[in-house]
């Protein structure tokens, strides 16, 4: 039986879900991740089929000669851990398993390059710019305009994203950034970008104005296909996001084409192809939708891709893991629970490790509460600067954006995450 392999650098949902879809197609599933301890290993032993450790699966050439060890010739290299995505690419074509090139990856893993790229194909998009320095903010001011959004040219999970209305704000915000940034565990501040330094050069765009939505997109053989859109009617002050709902409510067959076509265009825009993309999109009062990033390579976190499974019957990991092996589409299921429905999401307060998480009995009691997903486990670190889905709701019955709020604030009520 031939062996599809996994390469994961931190403990992650999809892994599962990825190694149930390479089963399913007649292959074996062989974890790569770095060091696990026994507890972990046992758990993971039942998903897939075996763990073999790397120190490094950053380094494609180390982790391509592991898998050779391996074997000869496997049937896939997937990832869906958002740091090792390029990596991963480069590693399936050192092996000649590549299904779109390392290099539309590359492309995609810079903010600013996927906002040059998008820029190039006449696409709508802020006003954006590049900050090195503290005194550059009047000009980069001037360049962008005011209100603005200032991030870390590769971050994910809303990490270090700034709302700024001032010069001397985004002056603030670029110090706040160049001081953590150095500090974080996250390996990618710490590998050069091209010619830029993540940990010292930060993207600065014009605020959007509008409502946001997300939308996962397969690519297949250069064809893009829209899942499902889902909105966005909570988002806190760190830009995390505490509730979404699809249908988007109020949102017209009419304005669910524009997203959808936005979405397509910008991947193809970035070359991606046989892979899967989680879009963000804001319907901006100016410019229509307009992207606000895209995370080649693997679908929504947590359980975004649940709810689009519910609701569609397409299941986007099944996609991604036919799309990783070449091979034709999935079957898909008839929609199980085609209605309306939310996904809340709870995070913990403060930053350390994980020792508890209180209350998940409770929540999953609520009438309106269908399912209780955590995608942490204790020993975990976490840090409210990253946006870790740690314990996830799906829920239904509900009348409208203002009852999943009011949901969301009695759910975070019941939920206690210890952190130490």
């Amino acid at each position: 039986m031939s062996i599809a392999v996994l390469i994961r650098e931190a403990r992650g949902h999809w892994v599962g879900e990825v190694a149930a879809a390479v089963h399913a197609a007649g292959h074996r599933a062989v974890l790569l991740a770095p060091p696990v301890d026994a507890g972990e290993r046992a758990s993971l032993a039942a998903v897939v089929d075996d763990v073999v450790a790397v120190d490094d699966v950053y380094d494609a050439e180390a982790v391509a000669a592991k898998i050779r060890e391996i074997t000869t010739a496997p049937a896939a290299v997937i990832t869906g851990s958002d740091g090792a995505i390029e990596s991963t690419a480069r590693v399936a074509e050192l092996l000649g398993v590549a299904r779109c090139p390392a290099s539309a990856f590359t492309r995609a893993a810079s903010k600013y390059a996927v906002r040059e790229a998008l820029a190039s194909a006449g696409l709508p998009g802020p006003g954006f710019a590049l900050i090195s320095s503290a005194s550059d903010a009047a000009e980069v001011a001037e360049r962008v305009g005011l209100p603005a959004i200032v991030k870390p040219v590769n971050g994910a999970g809303s990490n270090l994203v700034r709302t700024v209305s001032t010069v001397d704000e985004l002056a603030a915000a670029y110090e706040l950034l160049a001081s953590r940034l150095p500090e974080s565990a996250d390996p990618r501040y710490h590998r050069p970008l091209g010619t830029l330094d993540p940990a010292t050069t930060f993207l600065v765009e014009a605020f959007l104005q509008g409502p946001e939505y997300a939308v996962d997109v397969l690519i297949r053989d250069g064809v893009p296909e829209p899942v499902e859109i889902l909105d966005k009617p909570l988002i806190d002050e760190r830009k995390f996001e505490l509730v979404l709902s699809c249908p988007p409510a109020g949102l017209t067959d009419e304005r669910a084409a524009l997203v959808g076509e936005a979405a397509s265009a910008a991947v193809t825009a970035l070359g991606l192809d046989n892979t899967v993309a989680h879009v963000e999109i804001i319907d901006d009062e100016r410019r229509g939708p307009t992207i606000v990033e895209v995370n080649a390579g693997r679908p929504a976190g947590s359980i975004m891709p649940l709810l689009a499974k519910l609701r569609t019957g397409v299941d986007v990991f099944a996609e991604l893991t036919a799309l990783a092996l070449g091979a034709p589409p999935p079957a898909r299921e008839p929609a199980k629970l085609p209605i309306p429905l939310g996904m809340l999401i709870l995070y913990a307060a403060g930053s350390g490790t994980l020792t508890g998480i209180g209350g998940l009995d409770d929540v999953a009691a609520l009438p309106e509460v269908v399912d209780v997903v955590t995608t942490v486990s204790p020993g975990q670190v976490l840090t409210d600067e990253q946006e870790t889905y740690a314990v996830n709701l799906v829920v239904a019955g509900f009348a409208d954006h203002e009852d999943l709020v009011a949901l969301h604030a009695e759910a975070s009520k019941l939920i206690r995450l210890e952190v130490s």
